[in-house]
């Protein structure tokens, strides 16, 4: 109990979730690439589409040699491996279409997949951290952070709607950032009763907020909805509840039983998750389940971000009414 109180009256801050102060939970300066010793999954992860377009993706990918994860050391090696290794993924998968699917991943991406997975706490599979948050370089370093000047590391089948998809979402996680950085003034406004401090940081939550749905108002510009349907939606599916993969997918040289994993999602953003836990909005039962398993397709750090707002409850004055 003490030790309850004595966490309730320390300062909360953002310093130990991997948010930047920057940029939030969008990985800073992604590396373009691995050390030389895992070129050969780059040769393949930079060509998916061209190689999904001609059918000779798994045939590259079968042939490809058994490399160990040993050698990445950094956080931003392993997250670029973690890209190109789902990139890949997603396009073995899928290269023929939804009726003509796999029921295993060959061992020399099922392994080494699995160990990245294992040590950055990801599912094997292609997430929001990775096709977002770490799938971004600026063509000029030094200009801004926009979508004339933003490119994707890696892409899937789609062309320049894949693109648009990936940046339209990474600007909404940027223009979320102002509003990331009050939530410790929210909770530790709350905590010595600062009604002020407060009203202030929510109002900057609530204007960052409708940045966001401008932001996320571009992909109406950027993206053709005929080939997210026809194209995109395919390449992004997982094989959890999903009649294409009915059994999910075997990971060779892992576990000989089939693992099920949900495709990317929006959901699996950590933005709103934040935000409804600091404002004490609650989903009904079905949803709210959906939104919760998302959390485990988070970097761990988000994740746990996430559960420590909701610990740090905010008393319903604050909130503002719903609706």
């Amino acid at each position: 109990m003490a030790a309850a109180e004595s966490d309730s009256r320390s300062l909360f801050s953002l310093d130990s979730y991997h948010v930047s102060q920057e940029l939030g939970f969008i990985l800073p300066d992604p590396l373009e690439e691995l050390p030389p010793y895992y070129q050969p999954w780059m040769d393949i992860a930079l060509r998916v589409p061209e190689l999904v377009l001609s059918h000779e993706l798994r045939f590259h990918i079968n042939k490809m040699p058994l490399l160990s994860s040993q050698f990445l050391q950094k956080h931003r090696e392993l997250r670029l491996a973690h890209l190109a290794l789902s990139i890949m993924t997603m396009g073995y998968t899928w290269q023929g279409g939804e009726s003509n699917t796999v029921e295993k991943l060959p061992h020399n991406l099922a392994v080494p997949y699995w160990e990245v997975s294992q040590r950055l706490g990801l599912p094997p599979i292609l997430t929001h951290a990775d096709a977002v948050l770490a799938n971004w370089r600026k063509k000029d370093p030094e200009g801004p952070f926009d979508m004339e000047n933003l490119e994707l590391l890696l892409s899937l089948p789609g062309g320049d709607s894949v693109r648009g998809f990936f940046m339209v979402t990474l600007l909404v996680e940027l223009a979320a950032v102002p509003a990331l950085k009050n939530i410790p003034t929210v909770i530790n406004g709350v905590r010595c009763g600062d009604t002020e401090a407060v009203a202030r940081a929510l109002e900057e939550v609530s204007q960052s907020v409708e940045e966001m749905t401008d932001a996320l108002k571009l992909m109406h510009v950027y993206v053709e909805p005929s080939i997210f349907y026809g194209i995109m939606r395919i390449y992004l599916s997982g094989w959890k509840d999903n009649p294409s993969m009915p059994k999910g997918l075997i990971y060779e040289g892992v576990q000989p039983e089939p693992m099920e994993y949900s495709g990317g999602s929006a959901a699996q953003s950590s933005l709103l998750h934040c935000f409804d836990e600091l404002l004490g909005i609650k989903h009904e039962a079905k949803s709210g389940a959906f939104l919760t398993r998302m959390r485990n397709y988070m970097p761990p750090a988000h994740k746990q971000l996430i559960q420590d707002i909701s610990v740090a409850t905010l008393p319903q004055e604050f909130c503002p009414p719903a609706g």
